[in-house]
């Protein structure tokens, strides 16, 4: 079994995009009600299970000689990523009779663009080597 620094890439996007999905949530219940926070949570929940499965599946062989091994890593992963999204979602909206659809999709929508723009940052901005 791999351990995972917590300065991995993927543990930092992970917790950026946890800590993301809990502030809005927080301010949807301030806002709005106690049910617009938990449609938050659940998107950003939908979001979240899948990235980190992509990114712990990809993360995993790093170096120049596994080049390979990391092309295959990344297309098995995106697959990964876009089943268990598709699943998690089947799931929210057989079940979904209480939440707040907009406020599911708002969470989800805003935690993978967290998710996206925060990878840079924790990169270093663009890398030319």
């Amino acid at each position: 079994m791999t351990v995972f620094p917590t300065n991995h890439p993927a543990v930092i996007v992970f917790l950026i995009q946890a800590a993301i999905t809990v502030g809005a949530s927080v301010i949807g219940y301030i806002v709005l009600s106690p049910l617009h926070a938990l449609s938050v949570i659940v998107g950003g929940s939908v979001a979240i299970v899948p990235q980190s499965l992509f990114g712990f599946w990809v993360f995993r062989q790093r170096g120049a000689r596994n080049a390979r091994v990391i092309a295959k890593n990344l297309f098995v992963g995106e697959g990964l990523k876009l089943s268990t999204t598709a699943a998690l979602f089947a799931l929210v909206w057989i079940n979904s009779d209480p939440l707040e659809a907009s406020a599911v999709l708002a969470g989800f929508v805003m935690t993978v663009l967290v998710g996206q723009l925060s990878l840079p940052l924790i990169l270093g901005g663009t890398r030319t080597h």
